[in-house]
C-alpha cells in the first residue's frame, strides 16, 4: 500500500485486509527422516533463526518459511544453498564450516517440520505441537527405540 498525507486532511484509511497466516508445506513422502537428525537439525537451526523464523515458522523474516520451500525438498539443491551459497547473490550467507551429515540434519529438521505442518492440516482442530516436533512426535511414539524402528535412515 501506498499511502499519501495531505495536512488537515479528513479521510479515513480503509482497513487491510486480513493477512494470511496459512503455511503451505510441501513433502515428498519417499523422504525417510530419521528422528536423531531431526533432532540434531533443531540444534544446528539455531543459525538460520534470525532469518526464518524461530521454530521454522518464518512469517515476516526476511528469508523464506523453509517448509514451503521447493528447493528444500531435495537434499543436493539444499546442501549447494546452506553449504556452497548458491543464493548468496540472494542475501542468503553460506556455511562452509558444516559438514555434510550437519547439513542433512538442518534438511531433516525442516522436513519434519513441514510433515508436522500436513498432519496438523489433515486433521482439524488437532494441534501436535506448539512448535515443530521431533519426528518421533508425529508417530505418537515417547520411546526413542520403538520412534527408530518406523523410521529409515537415508
Amino acid at each position: 500500500r501506498l499511502l499519501t498525507f495531505a495536512l488537515d486532511g479528513k479521510a479515513k484509511l480503509a482497513p487491510s485486509p486480513p493477512r494470511d497466516m496459512t503455511v503451505r508445506a510441501l513433502d515428498d513422502p519417499k523422504i525417510r527422516i530419521d528422528p536423531a537428525d531431526a533432532a540434531a537439525g533443531e540444534r544446528l537451526y539455531m543459525a538460520c533463526v534470525a532469518c526464518h523464523g524461530r521454530n521454522l515458522v518464518g512469517a515476516g523474516a526476511p528469508g523464506p518459511d523453509l517448509r514451503e520451500s521447493r528447493l528444500a525438498l531435495d537434499p543436493e539443491s539444499f546442501w549447494s544453498v546452506v553449504h556452497d551459497g548458491a543464493l548468496i547473490q540472494n542475501g542468503m550467507p553460506r556455511f562452509e564450516m558444516l559438514t555434510r551429515g550437519q547439513v542433512m540434519q538442518l534438511y531433516a529438521y525442516v522436513r519434519a517440520g513441514a510433515r508436522q505442518v500436513l498432519e496438523e492440516q489433515r486433521t482439524p482442530g488437532r494441534t501436535l505441537a506448539a512448535r515443530p516436533a521431533h519426528p518421533k512426535t508425529l508417530l505418537g511414539v515417547r520411546d526413542r527405540s520403538s520412534a527408530l524402528a518406523g523410521w529409515v535412515r537415508w
